[in-house]
């Protein structure tokens, strides 16, 4: 991320966060800067043809010639590489054709294979990425269980893959009424499998809410100006709305914390403040028998709780008690 400046502008793509993450040195909050490639001729047939999306942003051109014009090169890729090793940052790449597959196996140490979700059922990239020891991000835009069930099923065909589930909608930029974030809990009790979302969206929401129902990694494309030229830059973040988010997950991480209940030192004053004890409503002398009515509720809760009541009402005062003070253990007998 800090390195994004020397990335073309029309060819920027998603950095991701992961939770629980290595300590890094960089300051946009994210653990890897992940990139495309592609050999247009191999991706598109002559049949090819663009979604709308592309032609609202990219004109009308064929695909063949958007793609070819916003590549990278292998050398480029190089330079990325080592731009993200010195950033502190995990460099990975997505790859669309066997060939440019082959390359990123073969060049790059990358933590993880990633499928585009337009490849879930391309089962030679599917069987490429089976043989190999390296981790899959496996998106599932457009995919139906069924569909992400075959394309598990190749990946695993020699043992348990370790798979991470990426949820996404496949539309650029994807309205909230379609992003069905509820698919994340259900991703990961169908398969038993890590859970993360691959964003399209506008605006924060989505990616903290992916984050509070259990994803452990998010995706999200960024570019240094959402006018430029080219398909994906409307439903990109900038990169201060990606460093703003970023800090945003940390801190939903920090809320969600575990499932058990921990009072904080601060927390644990407060409830001596807020909470009520049971309160002498009258003076009491030492020896008299305590009735209801000589009992009230009252705060700081540092005394007997109001729970406790029927074990004071019927007991004997073990010493004077002045109206309008806390009853503790020691007074009653």
């Amino acid at each position: 991320m800090k390195s994004s400046s020397a990335v073309p502008p029309t060819r920027i793509r998603s950095p991701l966060i992961e939770t629980d993450p290595p300590n890094r040195p960089h300051t946009a909050g994210t653990d890897a800067v992940k990139f495309q490639l592609a050999e247009p001729q191999a991706v598109y047939s002559l049949d090819a043809f663009k979604a709308d999306y592309q032609k609202a942003n990219d004109g009308d051109g064929s695909p063949i010639e958007m793609s070819s014009r916003v590549q990278l090169s292998r050398a480029d890729h190089k330079k990325l590489e080592a731009a993200c090793r010195k950033a502190g940052v995990d460099y990975l790449c997505t790859a669309f054709d066997m060939e440019s597959l082959r390359f990123l196996d073969d060049a790059f140490d990358m933590p993880f294979f990633k499928i585009a979700s337009g490849e879930i059922l391309t089962r030679d990239m599917l069987e490429f990425m089976a043989e190999r020891d390296r981790p899959v991000l496996l998106s599932t835009g457009m995919a139906s269980f069924d569909e992400i069930r075959a394309a598990l099923g190749i990946l695993d065909h020699k043992e348990g893959k370790d798979v991470t589930l990426m949820h996404c909608v496949s539309c650029y930029p994807a309205p909230h009424e379609t992003i069905n974030l509820r698919v994340i809990p259900e991703l990961a009790a169908r398969f038993g499998r890590p859970v993360g979302y691959s964003d399209h969206s506008t605006g924060p929401e989505c990616c903290l809410g992916a984050v509070a129902l259990g994803a452990r990694v998010i995706e999200k494309h960024v570019t240094p100006d959402k006018n430029l030229p080219g398909p994906d830059h409307k439903a990109s973040a900038t990169i201060e709305e990606f460093s703003q988010l970023a800090a945003s997950i940390r801190r939903m991480e920090q809320a969600l914390g575990g499932n058990e209940k921990i009072f904080s030192e601060t927390e644990t004053g407060v409830r001596l403040m807020a909470r009520k004890s049971i309160v002498a409503a009258r003076n009491i002398k030492a020896g008299e028998t305590i009735a209801r009515n000589d009992i009230t509720f009252k705060r700081p809760g540092t005394g007997l709780s109001p729970m406790q009541a029927a074990d004071v009402v019927g007991a004997t005062a073990g010493r004077d008690i002045e109206a309008d003070r806390i009853i503790r253990a020691g007074d009653v007998e």
